[in-house]
């Protein structure tokens, strides 16, 4: 490689030294090379630093391309993209805090000398602040920094603004709003702004992967980062719901965090989700619907919505959430536990597991006892609902606790051991409990 780089820079000095001979350096002209001499000079040193940097020894040719840099900087616009290459890299070889301080610095100046030779303001300041906060995004002072930047960037950019920017600017925003240094109102603000660019993306081209996973991060961060409540929701989104009611995008985004914060009893969740549902009757506008009609105690109308939503919706994920939350209230509400438990298998179907629809499954037994007029079978409804908490447990340990409760709870209701042994039966023993439940399970008592 040495050899096939000597070669490259003997050819280069033989090019150049047969060229005119007056001087003055491109940094003190303004000029692209400079003149005469020192512009020999540049062309040599830009020539032998890409030779280095193409054969990757950055080590070498980091010596010729700071002379370019320093003595020609509006020779080429490649420059400045090698040296963020090469600076990138020296900063993940460096151990030495201070002396990676110090490469950062010279970073962040590489950015600042192309904005000024070569533009583009508003690009080179978002990936000034991506590079920055790649390596401090622990120190608050320089995330505060970074963020500016990205504030600036976007302000320029607009719609045009690079996801990765949009991603970064959130992130900051969430980790200053964190330390104190941002108002919710700002992040909320930001939060909006960053959904528009996104929005705007997607409507170019709805298959964006990368638009559709920083839209979903930053909006699953929003609601974790604490900055949005019901009243900080309301207070943002309320003021703008006239100029935005047929704004589907702006609809949507209402109501996806009233019902993650669980704000429908709000006015403005009612508007919004009404307004969303006759602009576009879609899957999401009737879930919403449903979520409505059930803070109002319209639960049959709810049902109905919940329906809807379940013919619309192509995501099984969020198909199965439809169909458990059905289930919920056909069976809490609508006294319909057999109903319920089609609703909740249906869920799993889409959702094997997920432990919530086992546990309606357990609560839509219990409902059931009243199935039988003998007592002794009314009890038997608690072993086959306890069968459904352990296996919700089993499949999901984010139910464990739900799931605990509920065993400990029912398992008291078992029948005494006399009752048992009175009917022939004794611990172990299999056991078919009827009525509409139609299940076998295991003989147990208190």
């Amino acid at each position: 490689m040495e050899k096939l780089i000597r070669q490259a820079i003997t050819g280069t000095i033989m090019i150049l030294i047969s060229m005119t001979v007056w001087c003055q350096k491109g940094v003190e002209d303004g000029s692209k090379y400079g003149h005469g001499e020192d512009s020999l000079e540049c062309l040599k040193n830009l020539s032998l630093y890409r030779e280095y940097v193409k054969y990757g020894n950055y080590k070498d040719g980091i010596i010729y391309w700071r002379m370019a840099f320093n003595d020609c900087p509006a020779s080429s616009q490649n420059m400045y993209i090698d040296g963020v290459k090469m600076y990138n890299q020296f900063i993940v070889d460096e151990n030495d805090p201070v002396k990676q301080d110090a490469l950062i610095d010279t970073l962040m100046m590489v950015y600042d000398q192309r904005i000024q030779y070569f533009g583009q303001k508003g690009s080179n300041l978002g990936r000034k602040a991506i590079d920055l906060l790649r390596y401090r995004n622990n120190d608050i002072i320089r995330v505060e920094e970074g963020y500016k930047y990205l504030e600036e960037s976007i302000k320029l950019l607009k719609n045009k603004s690079p996801i990765p920017v949009v991603a970064t600017y959130m992130t900051a925003s969430y980790t200053l709003f964190q330390n104190d240094r941002l108002s919710a109102d700002k992040v909320i603000n930001n939060y909006s702004t960053a959904s528009e660019i996104i929005d705007q993306t997607l409507v170019q081209d709805p298959n964006d992967d990368d638009a559709l996973r920083v839209k979903d991060y930053i909006d699953v961060n929003f609601i974790a980062s604490g900055v949005a409540t019901c009243q900080s929701l309301v207070h943002f989104f309320k003021p703008q719901f006239e100029t935005n009611k047929n704004n589907i995008p702006y609809l949507k985004r209402v109501v996806t965090f009233m019902v993650t914060l669980d704000c429908e009893q709000d006015p403005l969740y009612a508007q919004a989700a009404e307004a969303l549902y006759k602009l576009e009757p879609s899957a999401q506008s009737a879930f919403s619907l449903a979520k409505l009609f059930v803070t109002k105690d319209q639960f049959i109308k709810a049902a109905g919505y919940y329906l809807e939503a379940i013919e619309k919706e192509t995501d099984p994920h969020k198909k199965a959430e439809y169909y458990y939350q059905l289930g919920v209230i056909t069976n809490s509400k609508l006294a319909d536990p057999q109903a319920a438990k089609n609703y909740a298998v249906e869920a799993l179907n889409l959702r094997p597991n997920w432990g919530e629809p086992y546990i309606l499954i357990g609560d839509a037994y219990v409902a059931s006892k009243d199935c039988f007029n003998d007592d002794f079978e009314k009890t038997t409804v608690y072993w086959v609902a306890v069968d459904k908490f352990i296996k919700a447990k089993t499949v999901d340990t984010t139910v464990i606790d739900k799931a605990n409760e509920r065993i400990q709870t029912y398992s008291l209701y078992f029948p005494d051991v006399e009752t048992t042994f009175f009917y022939s039966l004794k611990e172990g023993d299999s056991y078919t409990v009827g009525c509409w439940i139609n299940e076998t399970t295991t003989v147990r008592s208190r």
